[in-house]
């Protein structure tokens, strides 16, 4: 994505140059990254982007993953997936062994199998030579800017995903990963977002030559970290970052780090300028997204605007899912939401229509129990929900959020993440002098669609029928 900015008019606009299915690869065990070609796609994009001179790039991707590197720097494996089932049971056995309670106290993040703590946990597990041999670990955007530029860090906001930074010195928690019998000597240094990292190497140039001198700065690096960027939020301002993952929380000013926030299992991620992302994980489209590979893979030919608008016309909360399930966990379809609905004894979805119905008035319940429990640790009724990312397109979903939550809803913008990517660099250049300046920016160019709640009384219904529901049967 490029952005063409003229501070002086206080216009932004964006600028596609490369899109690209995120390349994986089935590998040995199981599923992994295919790094090398991500960073082929990302040279390819970033030649395209270069076309007309660039001030400046950054790079974000998704958290938990990462690399390992040997004393030569080269790869060790390829990355897993954080979809690979190594994990399993991981979670439960370092919580049995060091205490929830403890494990929380020191970094503030929530408990997810997928977190890179429990990665190495399995990793020290199945690959312990490997480990051993490693000397520098970088999670997945430390990845790229590593083989764009040469330098070695962790990005903060990144960093905080793995669950093992200490929350109040911002830096490596050791001793914890020490009582796990994990090594420590390949992780690198900690830097703030808005990092300078250096200029292209010759190598990449090479490749894409008008990249050469211009300047890389590490934004958030972490998606959501970047997507939050781009937005006001805090009080009663909640943010619901809206794809494949639905991540709803809020800004403060410090880590909350306390027996609610625990018990809700939100977590304290970083933020930028000083900012803290206090929010949860809640499984997204990525049921939908399931569903429909499964019908394209029958030879249906709808899209997913033709299945929401059929859905549309569909009664709301007719039947309904707990899209957190293991159920809907690695290879979620239109049968797997047709079972869960036939084993709670409700009425089963025929169509594709039907199908999407209840998913998202599944999700639409889901972000009203995240919305209950934020005002809960936060003590702060939440009055509005700025949905950013890709999901700001769904008016389905949008609507029944705001119905089901009684909030009004602030939808968009969709490409969020590159504009608050975009936001760190324009702080980083100077060419802004506070985030609130360039997130002023950001909402001249790109205004929300606002939805209003309407009537609550069947979502109240239907949230009182949907707590019974909460299990795995």
């Amino acid at each position: 994505m490029r952005a063409d900015v003229d501070i002086a008019a206080g216009t932004l606009a964006l600028a596609e140059v490369h899109r690209f299915p995120t390349p994986t690869v089935m590998h040995g065990d199981g599923l992994h990254w295919d790094a090398p070609g991500l960073f082929d796609h990302l040279l390819h994009g970033l030649a395209n982007a270069a076309v007309l001179p660039l001030d400046s790039l950054g790079i974000d991707t998704w958290g938990v993953d990462y690399a390992l590197l040997d004393h030569t720097g080269a790869l060790l494996g390829l990355p897993y997936h954080y979809r690979h089932p190594r994990t399993d049971g991981v979670m439960d056995a370092v919580v049995a062994r060091l205490g929830r309670d403890a494990i929380y106290d020191r970094t503030g993040i929530q408990f997810l199998p997928i977190n890179t703590l429990y990665q190495l946990v399995a990793e020290q597990r199945d690959a312990s030579d490997r480990l051993a041999r490693a000397t520098t670990l970088l999670t997945m955007p430390d990845l790229l800017q590593h083989w764009l530029t040469g330098a070695r860090g962790a990005e903060f906001t990144n960093a905080t995903t793995t669950q093992m930074l200490d929350w109040r010195t911002g830096h490596w928690a050791l001793d914890l990963l020490q009582a796990l019998d994990l090594p420590t000597h390949m992780l690198p240094p900690v830097m703030p977002p808005g990092t300078r990292l250096g200029t292209p190497l010759p190598a990449c140039v090479v490749k894409a030559p008008r990249l050469e001198g211009v300047p890389v700065i590490a934004p958030a690096c972490h998606d959501t970290g970047s997507a939050v960027a781009a937005v006001p939020s805090g009080g009663g301002v909640a943010f619901l970052s809206s794809g494949t993952w639905s991540l709803l929380g809020t800004e403060t000013a410090a880590p909350v780090v306390n027996a609610a926030a625990l018990a809700h299992n939100f977590t304290n991620e970083g933020g930028v300028a000083g900012s803290n992302r206090l929010l949860r994980n809640i499984t997204g489209l990525w049921v939908l997204e399931g569903c429909l590979r499964g019908w394209h893979a029958e030879g249906q030919t709808f899209t997913v605007d033709d299945v929401l608008s059929g859905a549309a016309q569909r009664p709301a909360c007719r039947s309904l899912i707990d899209p957190d399930a293991a159920a809907f966990h690695r290879a979620p379809d239109a049968a797997a939401v047709q079972a869960w609905c036939a084993r709670t004894n409700q009425p089963v979805p025929e169509s594709a229509t039907a199908v999407a119905r209840v998913v998202i008035d599944s999700l639409a319940l889901a972000y009203r129990r995240g919305v209950a429990d934020l005002e809960q640790v936060t003590g702060t009724p939440v009055h509005t929900i700025r949905v950013i990312g890709g999901g700001a397109r769904n008016r389905l979903l949008n609507q029944a959020t705001a119905d089901a939550t009684g909030c009004r809803v602030l939808a968009g913008p969709v490409e969020a993440t590159a504009l608050g990517n975009i936001a760190v660099q324009l702080l980083a250049l100077g060419a802004v002098r506070s985030l609130a300046e360039a997130r002023a920016l950001v909402a001249t160019a790109f205004p929300p669609d606002t939805y209003t709640p309407r009537s609550r009384q069947p979502w109240d219904d239907a949230a009182a029928r949907v707590a019974s529901l909460h299990t795995d049967h």
